[in-house]
C-alpha cells in the first residue's frame, strides 16, 4: 500500500457581521457579508455583499417606503450615491476592523 501526501490544502471561512449606524432621525443596519480565505501567510478577507435595514424610533422600515421617503426629502438623484456611500463606508470599517479568526 502506497502512503498518501497532502498536495494542497485550501480553507474558505464565512463572516456575517452585523452594524448600527444613527443618522439622527433614523439609524442604518449594515449586515456584512465577508468571504475569508487562508492564504500561505495571511487571510483574505473580501467583502461579498453589505444589506442595508432603516428603521425609524426603533421600527424596521419597509426598504422602498424608506427610498421614497428619502427621495421625496432630499432629492430622488441622491439616493442611489447615499446608498453606495453606506456600503463603501460599512466595508472599510468592517475591512479596519476585521474578524479575527
Amino acid at each position: 500500500m502506497s502512503k498518501i501526501k497532502k498536495y494542497d490544502e485550501h480553507v474558505n471561512h464565512y463572516a456575517y457581521v452585523t452594524y448600527f449606524k444613527d443618522e439622527g432621525m433614523y439609524k442604518v443596519k449594515a449586515s456584512v457579508h465577508v468571504n475569508i480565505e487562508e492564504g500561505v501567510d495571511q487571510l483574505y478577507h473580501d467583502v461579498t455583499d453589505v444589506d442595508l435595514e432603516f428603521f425609524v424610533n426603533d421600527k424596521k422600515c419597509n426598504y422602498v417606503g424608506f427610498k421614497d421617503l428619502y427621495e421625496k426629502l432630499f432629492n430622488k438623484s441622491n439616493w442611489k450615491e447615499y446608498e453606495e456611500c453606506l456600503w463603501e463606508e460599512f466595508e472599510a470599517h468592517y475591512l479596519a476592523n476585521k474578524v479575527k479568526l
